[in-house]
């Protein structure tokens, strides 16, 4: 059985807005999902997906798209 995924991600970048690492919660996830970086630099973006991005594997938005720094934004490349 595949697990239903929210709209949200939560993705962690470096200061140019390069994409590191993409995570999904699962719809029925109970309580707060909380993402953490130790890595000097680098931030944790929450991101609500549009249907386009849902639809993308977590690969996918890894290799197609950035961060706009500025907007705090989910962009393509």
């Amino acid at each position: 059985m595949k697990t239903e995924l929210s709209s949200k991600a939560f993705i962690i970048h470096d200061p140019s807005g390069q994409i590191v690492s993409v995570g999904r919660a699962p719809v029925n996830a109970r309580g707060r999902v909380e993402i953490k970086t130790v890595t000097k630099g680098h931030s944790v973006l929450e991101v609500e997906l549009d249907a386009g991005q849902s639809a993308m594997s977590v690969t996918d938005l890894h290799k197609n798209h950035k961060i706009d720094v500025a907007s705090k934004k989910l962009v393509k490349k």
